[in-house]
C-alpha cells in the first residue's frame, strides 16, 4: 500500500512500518534479500514517520536498516536494543497481553522448477507479541501444487503446537484456497473422487490440511502474487531458494 493512501491514518502507517521491519529482520537473519519493492517502501515509511514526529531524517543505508543506536558515554548504563524498532514500539504501544485471545496469520508460497521437478515451500507464521517464524522445506521431485499445500501444512502445524484456534491463511494459490473453501466438502462426499470420478490428486496432503483445520476457526484468504505484498514476496523468495537448493542436490 502506498504511503499517500494511508498518510491520514497514523496507526495504519505504524502497523505497516512494523510489518516491514519484521520482514527485513527475517531477511537479514536468513541472508535472503528483502524484495526491492518492500525495501523501498520501508525506507519511504521511515522517512515519512520521522518527518511526522519532527525527528531528523535518517539517510537510508543498504538493506533499509533502522537507525543505529548511539555509542554511550563512558560510565553510562547500557541495555540490549529492543526486539522491534523504537519508533514502531513507542507509537504502536506494547504488544498483545497474555490475557488476550491469541490469533495467528500464516503466509505461504510454494515453487517448483520443472513442475514436476525440484521444489520448495515457505510458511511465515505471525503471532502477535511473538517473533515471526519462517518454516521452509524442499523436495527433489515434486509439483508446485504439492509445495503450496506443504507450506500450509507446515504453518498449521506450528499454530497447532502453539495452541491457537483462530487464524488466517494467506496465499496466492487459488488451488489451495479454493480447495479448502469450496472443493473439499464435495471430495469427501464423493469418497475422494472428483466430479468426473477420478481420484483427487494430493489426497494425503488435503487430508492433513483438513485434520489440522478441524476444531479451529480458519479464514482462507487469496491474494495476487508478485503484487508487492512483503510477506508474500518473502515466502516466494525463500520457496524459490529452497527449490534451487533441491535442484543442486539432485543426483546427476
Amino acid at each position: 500500500m502506498a504511503i499517500h493512501e494511508i498518510q491520514d491514518r497514523p496507526a495504519d502507517l505504524i502497523r505497516r512500518y512494523r510489518t516491514l521491519c519484521e520482514a527485513n529482520g527475517i531477511a537479514r537473519a536468513s541472508r535472503v534479500p528483502l524484495a526491492p519493492a518492500a525495501e523501498s517502501e520501508l525506507i519511504d515509511l521511515q522517512r515519512h514517520l520521522m518527518k511526522l514526529l519532527g525527528a531528523p531524517a535518517v539517510e537510508a543505508r543498504g538493506s533499509a536498516d533502522p537507525p543505529r543506536s548511539r555509542v554511550p558515554a563512558s560510565g553510562e548504563a547500557t541495555s540490549r536494543p529492543p526486539a522491534s524498532p523504537p519508533l514502531a514500539e513507542s507509537a504502536a504501544g506494547p504488544t498483545a497481553s497474555s490475557s488476550e485471545k491469541l490469533t495467528a496469520t500464516i503466509y505461504t508460497d510454494g515453487a517448483a522448477e520443472g513442475n514436476p521437478g525440484p521444489g520448495g515451500y515457505c510458511a511465515l507464521v505471525r503471532i502477535p507479541g511473538r517473533p515471526d517464524r519462517e518454516l521452509s522445506g524442499s523436495s527433489i521431485h515434486t509439483t508446485n501444487n504439492k509445495m503450496e499445500l506443504s507450506a500450509a501444512i507446515a504453518g498449521l502445524r506450528a499454530v497447532a503446537d502453539a495452541g491457537i484456534a483462530e487464524l488466517t491463511v494467506i496465499s496466492d494459490s487459488e488451488y489451495l484456497i479454493k480447495g479448502m473453501t469450496e472443493w473439499l466438502p464435495e471430495w469427501e462426499r464423493r469418497d475422494w473422487k472428483t466430479s468426473t470420478g477420478q481420484p483427487v490428486k494430493n489426497q494425503d496432503l488435503w487430508q492433513q490440511l483438513d485434520s489440522l483445520s478441524r476444531g479451529r476457526h480458519v479464514e482462507w484468504k487469496w491474494i495476487k502474487g508478485h503484487a508487492g505484498h512483503p510477506e508474500n514476496e518473502r515466502c516466494d523468495t525463500v520457496a524459490t531458494a529452497a527449490a534451487r537448493r533441491a535442484a543442486r542436490a539432485r543426483p546427476s
